[in-house]
């Protein structure tokens, strides 16, 4: 039996660039209220679509870290998971993440390119993921693997 899974991609919001390890770097005011509205637009859409978000997943770094927390927040998700191993990697590691997990309703926090990498192989669009913006898509996953094109129901570009 086919599952439908419901993945918000969102990269992280500006970040500075002077910290020192780019692991630590955090994120800016700018990047803050970028994230912030982000997180209303996945409140938005989640109403739209009647769907929960059920759980969160981020690379550990310091500027998803602080993405994903403000995302949560506003949209009252209990459960997020930090990996550092999602810092610098590729999409099927992410891919995998998601395949793991019996929640429908996904929050995905992470870097460029392999973000834009991931919607552009999902769905066969050419997009780049600009700092707090997000990918709306649905994920139709069968036992061997994803169905491939996945639909993209939405993209917010965070201008």
């Amino acid at each position: 039996m086919n599952q439908l899974k419901n993945i918000f991609i969102s990269r992280h919001g500006h970040a500075e660039f002077d910290a020192g390890l780019d692991f630590d770097r955090q994120l800016t005011s700018k990047g803050v209220k970028a994230v912030e509205k982000t997180a209303v637009f996945i409140k938005n859409k989640c109403k739209e679509l009647a769907i929960t978000p059920e759980l969160c997943i981020s690379s550990a770094a310091m500027r998803t870290r602080q993405t994903a927390e403000i995302i949560c927040t506003v949209n009252a998700v209990t459960q997020c998971k930090f990996y550092p191993e999602l810092y610098s990697t590729m999409v099927s590691e992410w891919l995998k993440k998601i395949a793991l997990v019996n929640s429908k309703n996904i929050i995905l926090v992470g870097h460029n390119p392999t973000f834009s990498q991931m919607v552009n192989n999902l769905c066969g669009y050419e997009i780049y993921m600009k700092p707090a913006n997000c990918a709306v898509i649905t994920l139709e996953i069968k036992a061997d693997g994803i169905i491939y094109p996945a639909t993209l129901n939405d993209f917010y570009k965070n201008e």
